[in-house]
């Protein structure tokens, strides 16, 4: 569109040029009054054409318009923890889908058609159909393991830890290792999705023991990173500190960025939650620094807001309110419905302490609209709570 306005300036100031030139003529005007106007039309028709061909011109200097991801069901489901906790468990086919059993195969092929359905009933019963049937030990565990996450999924929590149970029984009396870190895994998520946090540190200490066993780091970083959040809902925040701290030791040993920026956010929450704000400062800045370098916008605008509440706890409003922004601005860029109804509410959150509560008013409406349309519940009644609090300060 640009390209095109240039060229018709640049056609019309040389078609005008032509014609004021002949006009000076004809008046009889100085012939160096005329050739030096003719010459400086001239050039701006020239600079027009340039600017056209050297910047609008250049092929892949416009933005190529992409569909913007529905990031509103992902915040959506980062706002439901039992959401976020199902979606990670896994499946163990153990040999299921090669087996030489026919029928056996037929049930397990129905049964994940049921799953891809989320007909979890059926899917089931499919599963618990071919228990019946003549199994090797490795085909019973994944029955038991697929069973497992059926049952879960349809909030059938002490049948689905049966099926772990059994799962983690048989794995260990054949030492399938393989299978043992899937049971165990969703056992513990299990044990997460029920509140019983002694269980699922129990579980995740028995999976730590299997990687170390293995030497699988990775496995080994993630589950002392799943143990120290385990403690810190648990409010033992010394613990806490300290598993979180082994999972960044480990993390610097296999050398992996991502995983390393967010085991010192990890870190740094638990150092502000036990008051050491100037530690949980220096670790969100090491942690902002790793990812901005990978140019990981999301976690980017995170640790912001994180900083920006460290501030607010140091009462530091002002410095508060521009990280809030800056979260804001990357969230708002990317399209991150959830982060940016977070940062508005945080921001409301600051201007109550500076009771400008006409402003905070308007923040807090704004989070609670947008936590609202992505069906995050237990944000948006947060929210409406400081709405109320704030509108009741405003009637004093």
């Amino acid at each position: 569109m640009w390209a095109t306005i240039l060229i018709i300036l640049a056609i019309l100031i040389l078609a005008l040029s032509i014609i004021k030139i002949w006009l000076d003529l004809k008046r009889g005007k100085p012939k160096g009054f005329i050739i030096k106007e003719g010459i400086f039309l001239l050039l701006v028709a020239v600079v027009l054409l340039v600017i056209d061909v050297r910047f609008l011109g250049k092929p892949g200097v416009r933005e190529k318009k992409e569909e913007v991801p529905k990031l509103e069901e992902r915040a959506g489901l980062e706002s439901d923890p039992v959401k976020r906790l199902l979606v990670q468990l896994q499946d163990y086919i153990g040999g299921l889908g090669k087996t030489d059993k026919p029928q056996l195969k037929l049930l397990f092929k129905k049964g994940m058609e049921y799953r891809m359905k989320e007909d979890y009933s059926n899917a089931l019963e499919t599963f618990r159909l071919g228990l019946d049937l003549k199994l090797k030990d490795s085909e019973k565990i994944a029955l038991y393991i697929l069973m497992g996450n059926s049952s879960a999924f349809l909030k059938d929590y002490e049948n689905a830890d049966y099926f772990y149970y059994e799962a983690v029984s048989l794995s260990e009396e054949i030492k399938n290792d393989t299978a043992l870190v899937v049971s165990l895994t969703n056992l513990a998520l299990l044990n997460q999705i029920a509140e019983d946090l002694d269980k699922a540190l129990e579980n995740y200490l028995k999976l730590l023991e299997v990687f170390k066993r293995t030497g699988n780091k990775r496995a080994e970083q993630n589950t002392y990173a799943n143990i120290g959040l385990i403690y810190q809902m648990k409010g033992d925040l010394d613990s806490a500190s300290v598993y979180q701290q082994k999972s960044v030791g480990v993390v610097e040993d296999i050398g992996d960025l991502i995983a390393k920026a967010s085991q010192l956010n990890n870190l740094a929450l638990i150092h502000r939650s036990k008051g050491n704000l100037d530690s949980a400062l220096l670790l969100h800045q090491e942690a902002l620094i790793i990812f901005r370098q990978i140019r990981d916008s999301r976690d980017e605008a995170s640790v912001l807001g994180n900083i920006g509440l460290i501030f607010q706890d140091k009462g530091n409003l002002e410095e508060a309110l521009e990280y809030h922004q800056r979260a804001l601005a990357i969230d708002s860029a990317i399209g991150y419905v959830f982060g940016e109804a977070g940062d508005l509410t945080n921001m409301g959150a600051v201007y109550e302490e500076m009771e400008d509560y006409s402003k905070a008013l308007e923040f807090y409406q704004k989070g609670f609209s947008l936590f609202d349309k992505i069906g995050a519940t237990r944000e948006s009644d947060f929210v409406k709570n400081n709405i109320q609090r704030v509108e009741e300060k405003m009637k004093e």
